[in-house]
């Protein structure tokens, strides 16, 4: 079975390649296929069986009707983005624990 997919499914592809840090060489390898094959993937250029939709949602630690489902999708990456927000926030907490203990520590 073919199932033709609009550009959301492309960038939910790229978006969560990107979030892991892979490159699309990355992909192709691990579904066995080449660098412009998943190129066209990203870019709503070929069209997916289900079996490779499913195999994109495993090694992607999605759902596949996440996949599909453009509310959910828009969730997710609110999601994505409000952890990398509050893990900055950390990052900068920890450095003013850090300045605030070395005045404490110069007295």
């Amino acid at each position: 079975m073919m199932i033709m997919y609009d550009i959301n499914i492309s960038q939910k592809l790229r978006a969560l390649r990107k979030n892991r840090g892979w490159t699309q060489s990355d992909m192709a390898a691990q579904l066995d296929i080449s660098v412009p094959a998943y190129s066209k993937i990203e870019c709503a250029q070929t069209e997916l069986t289900l079996g490779r939709l499913k195999l994109l949602a495993t090694i992607l630690k999605v759902k596949v009707c996440w996949l599909l489902d453009e509310e959910e999708a828009m969730l997710h990456q609110e999601n994505e983005e409000l952890k990398e927000k509050l893990r900055l926030t950390n990052i900068e907490v920890m450095g003013l624990q850090k300045r605030l203990l070395a005045c404490f520590e110069q007295r």
